[in-house]
């Protein structure tokens, strides 16, 4: 059992502590708090790879328990999962505030609580991967504030703008532009049918989802409490310590970050497009090949009619040959009715001269066509 994926369970209904237990064992080790104060003690013992935390606790409240875990270095990596029976926005930024990185609405099915240990893992995951890539990230935000000012760190950002091709690089792009200024934040970038959300802490967290869905609908420049919200129609970059208590930093920022989300958002159009292109391209290249089978099966077709019309011509003219020794007719009636037949077959071939012709106009139209990809 030490080795199984360790979730402490805190909610002050014994009921919602059993069935989270009935649920996650065999698979996980669990241990249940009826308190956040019970919990606390147990902490200096073991520590869990994962909080599941009830929002309204006696005594200290999830959201405080959650924030006091944020605040300690031996515990601020372990996700939480606030249980809560309020699935409003208010409480959903209430946990993104507290540090939180995931949500479960009471009342639950089995399935989406062990979905939220799977999406736990994955934060466990990704935290340690991203955690030699923020310590280069510091070290260069540094030396960025160290040799650039605010203005050069913008054009740097768009100077490399342009060779990004993919919206991972855009929004990567962005949270280093943040921590060169010393801020934290999340961006959120819309490609197509794409959604993508990325932060220090990982990409698409759920709770940072559900914020960032709600603040991109509320205008071009969004502020409330310490944060800024800077919304185009493919990014939404979100800062969540702007320096609020220096008013002209602030004030310099909020251009800065103006500038930069238009850049962002003008560089994912154009990936949109390119991708549209590209598609565009796939897809006449697909029309052309259908051409030129369906040229290829006319034309043999073609081919095998002309070949079965000339036959029937001969065939019908040694039947009349036939015919008119038994038919009592005059040689100038023979012969009159051997110039109809003789004209009707000039005029057939005449018809199937001009269909090669066709074939052989729509088979250089096909391969102008080719030449315009």
């Amino acid at each position: 059992m030490s080795d199984a994926f360790k979730v402490f369970a805190i909610d002050d209904d014994p009921l919602i502590l059993e069935i989270m237990r009935e649920i996650l064992e065999p698979g996980c080790a669990v241990e249940t708090f009826e308190s956040a104060e019970d919990c606390l003690p147990r902490l200096d013992v073991e520590k869990p790879a994962m909080f599941l935390l009830d929002v309204s606790l006696p005594g200290m409240d999830g959201y405080s328990f959650c924030r006091r875990i944020k605040d300690d270095e031996s515990l601020r990596d372990i996700p939480v999962t606030f249980v809560s029976s309020h699935d409003t926005i208010d409480a959903r930024l209430k946990g993104y505030d507290a540090g939180g990185e995931d949500f479960i609405v009471k009342p639950f099915a089995p399935e989406e609580v062990l979905r939220k240990i799977k999406v736990a893992q994955q934060i466990i995951l990704s935290k340690k991967a991203l955690e030699e890539q923020a310590k280069a990230a510091n070290s260069f935000s540094m030396m960025m504030m160290t040799n650039m000012g605010e203005s050069g760190i913008v054009m740097q950002f768009l100077g490399k703008l342009f060779s990004w091709n993919t919206e991972q690089e855009v929004a990567a792009g962005l949270l280093e532009l943040l921590q060169s200024y010393q801020l934290e934040g999340v961006a959120q970038t819309r490609v197509a049918a794409r959604t993508l959300t990325l932060s220090a802490t990982g990409k698409n967290l759920p709770l940072e989802v559900s914020v960032l869905n709600h603040v991109r609908s509320q205008g071009r420049v969004f502020e409330f409490r310490n944060r800024g919200v800077y919304n185009c129609e493919h990014i939404t970059l979100m800062v969540n310590n702007m320096p609020v208590q220096d008013p002209d930093l602030c004030g310099r920022l909020r251009d800065h970050l103006s500038l930069v989300a238009q850049g962002a958002d003008s560089r994912l159009r154009a990936i949109e497009t390119e991708e549209a292109n590209l598609r565009n391209r796939a897809g006449i290249d697909e029309a052309l090949q259908s051409i030129r089978e369906s040229l290829s099966a006319m034309r043999q077709a073609h081919g095998q009619d002309r070949a079965a019309s000339s036959q029937l011509l001969m065939d019908l003219e040694q039947s009349m040959a036939k015919a008119f020794v038994h038919l009592g007719l005059t040689v100038g009636q023979e012969r009159h009715m051997e110039d109809l037949v003789q004209d009707f077959m000039k005029r057939m071939m005449e018809l199937q001269d001009r269909g090669a012709e066709v074939f052989e106009t729509l088979q250089q139209l096909s391969e102008k066509l080719g030449k315009l990809k």
